[in-house]
């Protein structure tokens, strides 16, 4: 996925975890002013507990998920299908 970002996207991820340590976003990246946090799920694994508590502790504007699901779009979050990647970041500006 890193690879990818980079490749396709031209984004150079980085990664967070929270200072206790029971959470943690696979990749962050930036657009304009704005930091998306992205979690890559395997198979159709949708929960997303560590993204939500990123978005609450820092505001977050959008969250993104990477799945084998379906694109779905929610107030918070964008599901966002692994074979889509490639669309991120038109993705977070029409947010």
């Amino acid at each position: 996925m890193q690879q990818q970002l980079r490749a396709e996207c031209a984004i150079l991820p980085n990664y967070w975890s929270s200072s206790s340590g029971n959470a943690e976003v696979d990749f962050l990246f930036q657009a304009g002013q704005d930091i998306f946090p992205v979690e890559v799920k395997a198979e159709e694994n949708l929960r997303a507990k560590s993204l939500k508590t990123y978005v609450q502790n820092f505001a977050s504007k959008m969250a993104i998920r990477t799945s084998m699901s379906d694109y779905r779009k929610e107030s918070w979050l964008i599901n966002l299908p692994l074979y889509a990647i490639g669309q991120i970041q038109k993705e977070v500006s029409e947010g």
